[in-house]
C-alpha cells in the first residue's frame, strides 16, 4: 500500500494547521513574551506544508510572514508608549480617529500576509482561489483582529480568541490557496 504523502498532509492542512496556528498565533500575542511562535513557527509550519504539496523552493515567500508578524500593530494611546510605525502613519492620516486606524492598519497588514502567498498562484495559475482567499484574509485582519473577543487558559497562559481566530482563519486560507485549484 503506497502512501500519499500530499493527501495526508491536505487532510491535515485543513483540519489541523488551522487550530495548530491560531494557538501559535496566540502564544505569540501580546499577553504573551515568547513571540517566536507567531513570527517563526507559523511560517515555517506553512512554508512547510506548501513546499510538500507543490515541491517548488518559491513557496518560501510565505517565510515574509516572519517580517508582517513583527511589525506589531499598535495603536497609539496612553496605554501603548511604543505604537508601531504602520498605526502610528494611518493614525496621522485619519487625525486621530481610532476606529479607522484600526481598520487601515490591521487591512493594510492583511493585504500584506496575502503577498506573502503570491508565490503559490504564480507556480499554479490559480488566481481565483487566490483573489478569494486574499479578500478573506485581509478582512479577518480588518474586521476581527482588533475586537475584543474575551480570552481563554491553555497550558497555564491567558490567551485572546481574536489572535486565536485571527490567525487559525488566516492559515486555512492559505492552506485553501495551496489545494484549491479553481
Amino acid at each position: 500500500m503506497k502512501i500519499n504523502l500530499k493527501k495526508i498532509t491536505g487532510i491535515f492542512g485543513i483540519i489541523l494547521l488551522p487550530i495548530i496556528c491560531g494557538i501559535l498565533g496566540a502564544l505569540g500575542g501580546a499577553e504573551n513574551s515568547n513571540k517566536a511562535y507567531r513570527r517563526w513557527f507559523i511560517p515555517l509550519v506553512l512554508s512547510g506544508f506548501a513546499y510538500v504539496q507543490l515541491e517548488n523552493a518559491y513557496v518560501f515567500t510565505i517565510m515574509g510572514l516572519t517580517a508582517l508578524y513583527s511589525l506589531g500593530y499598535g495603536v497609539p494611546c496612553p496605554s501603548d508608549p511604543k505604537p508601531s510605525i504602520l498605526a502610528s502613519f494611518f493614525f496621522n492620516l485619519v487625525n486621530g480617529n481610532l476606529f479607522w486606524t484600526n481598520i487601515l492598519t490591521r487591512g493594510a497588514i492583511g493585504l500584506f500576509v496575502s503577498l506573502c502567498f503570491i508565490s503559490i498562484p504564480l507556480i499554479q495559475k490559480n488566481w481565483k482561489t487566490y483573489f478569494v482567499c486574499s479578500v478573506c484574509i485581509i478582512l479577518v485582519n480588518t474586521l476581527l483582529a482588533w475586537k475584543d473577543l474575551g480570552t481563554y487558559e491553555l497550558l497555564g497562559k491567558k490567551l485572546l480568541w481574536s489572535e486565536t481566530i485571527l490567525y487559525g482563519l488566516t492559515s486555512l486560507f492559505g492552506v485553501l490557496i495551496t489545494l484549491i485549484r479553481w
